[in-house]
């Protein structure tokens, strides 16, 4: 009979306790009005204290996120992220939060990963996330998100990273990547190129219904903007490239509904517009251009990569390509071709060379296999008079300078008029069917060496001393007038 009592004890103890701590705290209240009402505060500035203990519980709210449990709040950051990017994030350092410019949690030193594997370090993600429902830590929602100085390592079966971002599902959030850089690699881990991601986002247009992503880079020094917008209503894709340093737009529009898919590509290089139509299939690619004068077509095979391309040219300017800032230049140093997986097939056929009038109907084979830049079998005419055979020949780079090597032959088939068109003494005219000679041109240096020169298929002593003193010289530098003065000075020892 004792322990009923003594329970009922404890509980009339307990609910006096309560009663107490209510009418303390409502007599503290009442005594803190009463001290306000005593004070000018009250009477002169009730609009000054009202916005003042708003302001203290607006920015107690805000600060809410900062006492959330940590793990709960890792765990909830990964599942989101996950969820709406599907991007899978690694890290175990402390997360801090901010609230200006907006709410804001910060985590540094984190990877991005993918079946296992790390696809990126970031140093710093900002996950910004609605105010909206900061009184509950499972009910957080992630908004914005920003990756910055991120390093990617991708090779060709992770590229999809970057796509799979335009399919994320509508939303008013974007994710950006900024002060970051990619590496992309073969599938030896060998580095092919660097990409430096300047800014770039991600995000739905509600406007147009499309995913959009722009990304603004450098690749081999050249900064690139690129635009893409997919409509997965309407199965389009449109992308835009430009560089403003090269002069250069490239616009393509797709069409993926089709198991045959078709596309379109507008070139606009230097004020001169190229279209390209072309479709694509599991395991190639076709192409042809659809301009008349400068035509081209060519095909793509993935597996085992095969680049073939037939270029028929009414007139090129040979300064696109040999200048020191031009693509072609850049594509070498960049030793991206020296791939071994890389083949490539390009015939060239050139009516006029638009800077050099004296040369014309270019016929280029250019060929790349296992690294290796192949220019055989090429040749072209001086005039009427001299059609010059590019018999062997390598393109390499190496120690910060590109060298051409090769063996050449010219045949004369007007031997007359070219010795009228180099003004040649007419004592130096002998009868000349085929000069044969070894050279290296250093497009670094722009210098030309020659070697094993055979003038009728006989070689001459005094002409490979004339030859070897001029190799000797340190200024081998080849211009119009110097090339001129070579070839005269080379007619009249072999003809003395």
């Amino acid at each position: 009979m004792n322990k009923p009592n003594l329970l009922l004890k404890k509980l009339k103890r307990q609910f006096l306790s309560i009663n107490d701590s209510i009418e303390s705290f409502f007599n503290q209240f009442r005594n803190f009005k009463s001290w306000i009402k005593k004070t000018r505060l009250y009477d002169d500035n009730k609009l000054v204290l009202i916005p003042g203990i708003l302001a203290i519980l607006t920015l107690s709210y805000f600060l809410l996120p900062t006492v959330y449990n940590k793990d709960i709040l890792r765990t909830e950051i990964k599942n989101q992220i996950s969820n709406k990017y599907n991007i899978n994030i690694e890290f175990n350092e402390k997360i801090t939060y901010s609230i200006l410019p907006k709410p804001h949690f910060v985590i540094k030193n984190l990877f991005i990963s993918e079946n296992g594997k790390k696809l990126a370090k970031v140093r710093k993600l900002k996950v910004f996330i609605s105010s909206n429902r900061f009184f509950a830590i499972n009910k957080i929602e992630i908004r914005d998100i920003l990756f910055n100085k991120t390093e990617f390592n991708i090779n060709k079966t992770d590229s999809s990273f970057f796509t799979n971002l335009l399919n994320i599902s509508p939303s008013k959030d974007e994710l950006k990547i900024k002060n970051s850089s990619l590496f992309y690699k073969d599938q030896d881990d060998n580095i092919l190129f660097i990409k430096k991601i300047i800014d770039s986002k991600f995000y739905y247009d509600f406007n147009n219904l499309e995913n959009v992503g722009i990304l603004k880079s450098e690749v081999f020094n050249i900064p690139i903007k690129v635009s893409v917008r997919k409509n997965e209503k309407n199965k389009e894709i449109f992308s835009k490239l430009s560089s403003k340093k090269i002069r250069l737009d490239i616009e393509n529009y797709f069409e993926y509904a089709n198991r045959i898919k078709n596309g379109n590509i507008d070139f606009l290089l230097i004020n001169k517009e190229t279209s390209i139509k072309y479709n694509i299939d599991k395991n190639s690619l076709n192409f042809k251009s659809k301009n008349r004068k400068n035509i081209f077509s060519g095909s793509i095979d993935f597996k085992p990569f095969y680049f073939l391309a037939n270029f028929d040219y009414e007139r090129f300017k040979s300064k696109l390509l040999f200048n020191d800032d031009s693509i072609f230049i850049d594509l070498i140093k960049s030793e991206l071709l020296n791939n071994q997986n890389l083949n490539v097939e390009l015939n060239f056929k050139i009516k006029e060379i638009s800077d050099i009038v004296d040369l014309k109907n270019l016929l280029l084979k250019v060929k790349i296999e296992e690294g290796n830049i192949i220019l055989s079998d090429s040749q072209i005419m001086w005039k009427d008079d001299l059609q010059i055979n590019l018999i062997e020949s390598l393109l390499n780079y190496n120690d910060n300078e590109i060298n051409l090597t090769g063996s050449v032959s010219v045949d004369a088939k007007n031997i007359d008029e070219f010795y009228k068109s180099f003004q040649v003494k007419r004592k130096y005219r002998k009868k000349i069917d085929e000069i044969k000679f070894d050279f290296n041109y250093n497009f670094t240096k722009r210098e030309m060496s020659f070697d094993n020169v055979k003038i009728n298929d006989t070689p001459n002593i005094k002409v490979d001393e004339f030859i070897n003193k001029y190799n000797l010289n340190k200024n081998k530098i080849l211009n119009k007038i110097t090339f001129k003065n070579f070839v005269n000075n080379l007619l009249g020892v072999y003809a003395s």
